[in-house]
């Protein structure tokens, strides 16, 4: 990625996450399928002991001191199953946690599977535009 475009990554990752701090979002998840997206938010990452890569799908955001780490479908243990009552309510499309429970249920991100802050700017760029959004239907 040249210079201009890891600015403009930077920039727009800077963004949402002043974004999701202002209404007080710690983390976002969604339901993909529910979602009905635009776009499906995929993400390339690359492993850094083997420099195998490869294609995940992103459930959602979590925001932690002020970084941005996309949330990765099947591999962080995340979804929106895990913050509704079974039998008792309706099955959430989008699920939203304060910076405080977002610390306590999903820790931190550089010490867990399934977070990265990996990805080109194109594929943050249908994050955010997932993040709008889901934002639209919680």
């Amino acid at each position: 990625m040249n210079d201009t475009n890891t600015d403009l990554l930077a920039k727009a990752k800077a963004q949402m996450a002043e974004d999701m701090k202002t209404r007080e979002i710690g983390a976002i998840i969604w339901s993909i399928p529910d979602a009905g997206f635009h776009f499906i938010p995929e993400i390339l990452v690359t492993d850094p002991y083997t420099g195998q890569t490869r294609t995940a799908r992103v459930t959602g955001i979590y925001r932690h001191d002020d970084n941005l780490y996309a949330i990765e479908e099947d591999a962080a243990g995340v979804s929106v199953d895990q913050f509704y009552r079974h039998g008792v309510d309706v099955p959430p499309t989008v699920v939203t946690l304060s910076e405080t429970t977002a610390a306590e249920r999903l820790g931190k991100p550089s010490e867990s599977r399934g977070y990265t802050s990996q990805g080109t700017i194109e594929e943050w760029m249908a994050i955010a535009d997932c993040y709008f959004e889901a934002l639209n239907e919680r």
